[in-house]
């Protein structure tokens, strides 16, 4: 297993990383939630040879890297500038940057911001605006029982965001397309941690799973798609309530390749290993020539 790891940057921070292969090529991930730690994400790991390093880190706030004292500092262009540090701190001269679902936003931002960093772009199980997750929690909601709608807007009228009940029932109407073929839980998975902090600041600041109303609810990176001239792989599962997001942004980033694995969902890392990490492994020798 890789050992885990601290890299400082400017301003007495320092965030929780792992690192596995050699390089000269990098692969860094960028886990979502917001909030959660890379462990999920663990088998992106073998990935990793003489020609690439691949760093899983944990965001700002997430694990035991620094947090800052205001929750407004949970915000989709800091963490791009975290990004940015890190990089620099790290000496990763041919960056290939990840994000995953959440992670995503970030990478977007980071590809507008400083694209003459960047080497290549993957955009696994993500989207590209608040509109875009509000959007896919309406087709979540859409698809649920009527009794299992007419509880979530009684338990939403009450405000009953912090109950059991409610955050079974939410997971319950998520279940299909966040993880529809995990018959348990899967260890990396269990591995995982949650800070709801960073959750509630960025996602849902009331505790209301179907709203967007934290700092992201303003935030639209698909005015940037247009300028994107990166090698881009966009990565997502069949039934990925991130899937029709996924599909724009194949259509309107000119270099992007689009893969939808069929047996998948949110998780498709965890559901369909091999394939995703044949897809991403295909995509890296493409654009590295390894």
């Amino acid at each position: 297993m890789a050992r885990l790891r601290r890299v400082a940057i400017p301003g007495r921070r320092s965030f929780e990383y792992v690192s596995q292969g050699k390089g000269p090529a990098t692969l860094l991930v960028h886990p979502g939630g917001p909030g959660l730690t890379y462990h999920y994400l663990r088998g992106l790991l073998r990935l990793a040879n003489s020609h690439l390093r691949v760093i899983l880190f944990n965001p700002r706030g997430v694990g035991h890297s620094w947090a800052p004292r205001r929750t407004s500092e949970y915000t989709v262009v800091k963490m791009a500038e975290d990004v940015e540090a890190i990089r620099k701190a790290l000496k990763i001269k041919e960056l290939h940057l990840l994000g995953f679902s959440a992670g995503g936003f970030v990478a977007l931002e980071y590809a507008h911001r400083y694209p003459q960093r960047l080497t290549s772009l993957l955009m696994c199980s993500t989207a590209g605006s608040a509109e875009e997750v509000l959007q896919s929690n309406r087709m979540v909601l859409a698809t649920a029982s009527p009794k299992q709608r007419a509880r979530l807007r009684a338990l939403t009228r009450a405000k009953s965001f912090d109950s059991a009940e409610y955050k079974a029932l939410a997971e319950e109407v998520f279940r299909p397309f966040q993880t529809r073929f995990l018959a348990g839980i899967h260890p990396d998975w269990k591995a995982t941690r949650a800070n709801p902090t960073v959750y509630r600041a960025m996602m849902c600041r009331t505790g209301d799973e179907f709203a967007v109303d934290g700092t992201l609810a303003r935030w639209d990176g698909r005015k940037y798609y247009s300028k994107i001239e990166l090698p881009t792989l966009v990565l997502v599962g069949r039934y990925d309530f991130f899937l029709n997001a996924s599909v724009e942004m194949d259509q309107r980033i000119e270099p992007a390749h689009l893969r939808v694995l069929s047996r998948s969902s949110h998780m498709a890392i965890l559901e369909q290993p091999k394939e995703y990490l044949g897809a991403i492994r295909e995509f890296l020798t493409d654009v590295t020539g390894d």
